[in-house]
């Protein structure tokens, strides 16, 4: 379901209809990512900041490609990976970086999981970790 837009050579789901703003939210994200650059971005609220962020982000992620002058130092090489091109032989394949997306309250990362269940072009795994304090029944721990 969704629509596909094309942004900066990335094809982006989304399942909506894209607002202006929107696609240009994504283009900013997706330009930050491709730069290795960081980004601060801010859109008023309800105009689907969340869902433009992992949309963008998810797409890109499938388009990744580790730096071939110097795959050793890619600040996005994947955690715990030591894969390589190596010298005259088949390349090893490097997996794209994981997504973490992080929030300071459970209720605004039960609406990301709301939010990433619309992407269903991407296969997804998602985890929602809480405080011990807010999930935890036993008394003692």
């Amino acid at each position: 379901g969704g629509k596909y837009y094309k942004i900066r050579g990335v094809s982006v789901q989304f399942p909506y209809s894209a607002y202006e703003c929107q696609l240009v939210y994504m283009e900013k994200v997706i330009q930050a990512l491709q730069e290795k650059k960081n980004a601060l971005l801010e859109s008023p609220t309800g105009t689907g900041k969340t869902l433009c962020l992992l949309s963008a982000t998810l797409a890109w992620r499938e388009t990744y490609e580790p730096s071939v002058d110097s795959p050793a130092n890619d600040p996005l090489k994947p955690h715990g990976s030591n894969s390589v091109p190596s010298q005259g032989k088949e390349e090893v394949s490097i997996k794209p970086p994981r997504v973490i997306y992080s929030s300071r309250t459970h209720s605004q990362l039960s609406q990301v999981v709301k939010e990433v269940q619309k992407l269903e072009h991407y296969n997804l795994k998602t985890c929602v970790l809480g405080a011990r304090k807010n999930m935890c029944i036993h008394p003692e721990v």
